[in-house]
């Protein structure tokens, strides 16, 4: 078992909040007075139905938004590191680029920042062979599958060497057994990285197989972590085993 506890805090979230207008010009609060502390190292899940604002909470710690009120600190693990976040999206289509090939997408980043071409094809090989890709690095991504794509979207946040991994969803466009594959080869690489992940789902199945710890976010408007649980399973985990039974019995039980 890791103990997350004795590790030192990668983001400290102290009573935010964050609003919208409505068209009636009505204030309407999608997360209010959110608390919560990640430890370095931590694969953390953010779990709650569909609208709840699970995204919203990423994307304000990822960057893309803005908090109305209250505290959000970031803190480095590695002065070394890069970038502080790293973001995977749900639908990797929607950002690799088609006209490249599984190398080039991953190496994009690195390319950008003029890392140098010896450089760069080193980060590059050893980020493809732990996603998985090896022998695919020719091919574009018409060519290959959704969990492979995926792999792909992994190994080119990876070979910026973030901090913390944001992921929303994203298997949740995936069949059942690629899924299934893309979860166990997540731990995996979380386990190889030492990253702390955030990762959004409202899969209470898939929160059990990946998570530390789990933040049940009530129903909106108004939305806040309600109840945190955490996982006392070893790695890799068995859904028909009686404690993975038991703490999805618990954690079911705030959504009856």
């Amino acid at each position: 078992m890791t103990v997350i506890q004795e590790k030192s805090p990668s983001i400290v979230i102290r009573g935010m909040s964050k609003t919208f207008l409505e068209d009636t010009s009505e204030t309407v609060y999608v997360l209010k007075d959110v608390d919560l502390t990640i430890k370095h190292g931590e694969f953390y899940i953010l779990l709650g139905p569909s609208g709840c604002g699970k995204s919203t909470l990423l994307n304000i710690i990822g960057g893309f938004l803005d908090k109305t009120d209250g505290q959000l600190d970031i803190h480095r693990a590695n002065s070394n590191h890069d970038s502080n976040r790293g973001f995977i999206f749900q639908s990797a289509d929607s950002v690799l680029f088609p006209w490249l090939t599984v190398e080039e997408n991953v190496e994009f980043g690195l390319k950008m920042k003029k890392i140098p071409l010896a450089e760069r094809k080193r980060i590059v090989q050893s980020y493809i062979e732990l996603a998985g890709l090896s022998g695919h690095h020719h091919k574009f991504p018409s060519e290959i599958s959704g969990g492979m794509k995926q792999r792909v979207q992994l190994a080119r946040v990876l070979a910026n060497n973030p901090d913390i991994l944001l992921m929303d969803e994203p298997f949740g466009a995936l069949d059942a057994m690629t899924r299934r594959t893309m979860q166990k080869e997540l731990i995996r690489i979380w386990q190889e990285t030492n990253k702390t992940v955030i990762f959004v789902t409202h899969d209470i199945q898939e929160a059990l197989m990946l998570g530390q710890r789990i933040g049940i976010m009530s129903v909106g408007p108004s939305s806040k972590i309600t109840s945190m649980y955490e996982i006392d399973l070893p790695y890799p985990r068995k859904i028909t085993s009686p404690d993975f039974n038991h703490y999805y019995e618990i954690v079911q039980s705030h959504f009856d």
